[in-house]
């Protein structure tokens, strides 16, 4: 098992935490039980012997994981981006296989990114690049646009991206089902259960003392999204994460409206939206720059969602012009954990500080539900030191190592610094 770029030892007795039937040992600590922390833990138990143990401070799907749009695709900016969607997608369409248990919650709508003329270079470059890899998109304008989605309104769009297999899942139901597989596999899934602090001694991890205890273990995954950075800051792990927050609104279409049948981003409002169950529809107008908080839970407050409320209506007014009497049920606020190219930080701490056994899968910037299936696997090969694990493809993630900020080798974005591509 590659524990980091130096080998950690790794096994040894398990036993419970004093009377609580918590693992006072473990071969692998996960911190973080959302998308990211249950894939990994999942692929971890079922392609090892290994003691896992999954801990979050919130209840399942309790955290920011809770609290995500839903939507999938396989837009991207870079070939590497592209290719951990598409093993992403694969393994949400054949769940039973690839997981065993429960279900994603898959709803297929189709995918359409709008673009105005300014952005069209990077639009085409997307397109061509994931026709290049396999992924079912095309560029379409004007009446094919409305062909596809009939309530858009296509005045002053230059082109559009169209992925038929686009759509969005159900968070919760995912989350579980990976969390119930990985138990069944022999993980220990402990939530709520706060981390309170890794610890390590002589530049190695040696475990994490929690709310109940300590677990010991040579291996750590910082799985922890927007609190990676509580947890890293104490041992000079020093990654470039800022919480920014993003709202959300659920609105309720009138009965007889025209139903919304596909997910729509427009890249010139910033809006992003999607049908939900019923008449109701998800949707979320970005700001110029998403604020920078401290708590990821806390909700915005009255005054951010009115004026949420006024982006919402604006875009939605310009590009689906026949939403606009649609009503807010709720709103809904967290916080990505971004990173300054907006891309996944995955690898070994020990690139950046003298830190041996802890693995950071952290910095999603908007991006961990779609990558989440795939990256479970390739987390789990990395700390299992093996190429692959199950059917996965083997996929080379050293272009999202946490040392290319240092480097200066960020990634390309085709629309700027955003979680768009």
């Amino acid at each position: 098992m590659a524990a980091s770029p130096s080998e950690a030892d790794v096994g040894g007795a398990a036993g419970p935490l004093s009377g609580i039937g918590v693992p006072s040992e473990a071969d692998v600590v996960v911190i973080g039980a959302g998308v990211t922390g249950a894939s990994i833990g999942y692929q971890l138990a079922r392609h090892s012997d290994l003691r896992v143990a999954i801990v979050d401070a919130r209840a399942p799907v309790g955290g920011i994981s809770g609290r995500t749009f839903g939507q999938i695709r396989q837009h991207y900016s870079n070939e590497l981006m592209v290719r951990i969607a598409q093993r992403g997608f694969h393994c949400i369409q054949n769940w039973d296989s690839v997981v065993g248990f429960g279900d994603p919650g898959y709803a297929r709508f189709g995918y359409m990114l709008l673009v105005v003329a300014d952005q069209l270079d990077g639009l085409r470059y997307n397109i061509e690049l994931g026709q290049r890899l396999g992924v079912d998109t095309r560029f379409v304008v004007g009446s094919e646009i409305t062909d596809i989605e009939p309530l858009v309104n296509a005045e002053g769009l230059a082109g559009g991206a169209y992925e038929p297999e686009g759509g969005y899942i159900d968070v919760t139901k995912m989350v579980l089902s990976w969390l119930t597989a990985a138990s069944a596999a022999g993980a220990d899934v402990l939530a709520p259960v706060a981390v309170e602090e890794i610890v390590t001694a002589g530049g190695a991890v040696t475990g994490v003392n929690t709310a109940i205890g300590e677990i010991a273990a040579p291996v750590v995954i910082a799985a922890t999204g927007a609190w990676a950075r509580d947890l890293l800051d104490p041992l000079s792990v020093e990654v470039p994460i800022e919480r920014r927050r993003l709202e959300m609104a659920v609105l309720e279409q009138h009965a007889g409206a025209r139903a919304l049948g596909t997910c729509i981003t427009d890249g010139n409002s910033n809006l992003v939206i999607r049908p939900d169950m019923g008449r109701h529809i998800v949707a979320v107008a970005y700001p110029p720059e998403m604020p920078v908080v401290d708590d990821p839970l806390a909700d915005a407050s009255d005054a951010d969602h009115a004026a949420h409320d006024v982006r919402l209506r604006a875009a939605i007014s310009e590009r689906l012009p026949d939403l606009t009497v649609a009503s807010v049920v709720s709103n809904t606020s967290g916080a990505y954990d971004v990173a300054p190219d907006y891309h996944p930080i995955l690898g070994w701490a020990s690139e950046i500080a003298p830190v041996d056994g802890l693995y950071l899968a952290v910095g999603l910037s908007g991006h961990g539900l779609k990558l989440s299936p795939a990256l479970g696997e390739i987390v789990a090969a990395r700390v299992l030191g093996v190429d692959q694990v199950g059917d996965a493809p083997p996929i080379d993630i050293s272009a999202l190592r946490p040392a290319r900020f240092a480097d200066g080798d960020l990634m390309h974005l085709s629309y700027g610094p955003s979680a768009r591509a």
